[in-house]
């Protein structure tokens, strides 16, 4: 069903005070049990915007840690939303997280990973 998409899946968060994660890429494979993605994870806790910068991969920057570029199984008990990005979406791409909260894919779509309420670019 949605093999072949690309998507964005946000993971369960199992206790208040956890790290949110979200991952955007290629959907490659789907079972009953778990979704297959070639993918980049962003993970982030409240702190995000406290720069506006490009993200760097496995730094902490502005909140937000930037993991490689990886083939990741998902299991379906873990995810918490999906949604389905436009065929034309290139999500290998650098993100910026500004000031305001917003982290964005720098791509013409202006992918969001994440922003705090009433967050804006620049």
């Amino acid at each position: 069903m949605l093999s072949g998409k690309i998507v964005r899946i946000r993971w369960v968060k199992y206790y208040p005070s956890a790290h949110n994660h979200v991952a955007i890429g290629d959907l490659i494979h789907e079972t009953p049990n778990y979704l297959t993605l070639l993918c980049k994870v962003y993970h982030f806790g409240r702190g995000v915007g406290t720069k506006t910068a490009f993200l760097v991969p496995n730094c902490n920057v502005g909140g937000i840690v930037e993991g490689d570029k990886a083939v990741r199984s998902i299991p379906w008990s873990h995810i918490e939303v999906i949604n389905e990005l436009p065929a034309s979406t290139d999500w290998d791409v650098r993100a910026r997280v500004y000031e305001s909260g917003l982290c964005v894919l720098d791509n013409a779509h202006k992918t969001v990973i994440t922003r705090a309420m009433n967050a804006r670019p620049g």
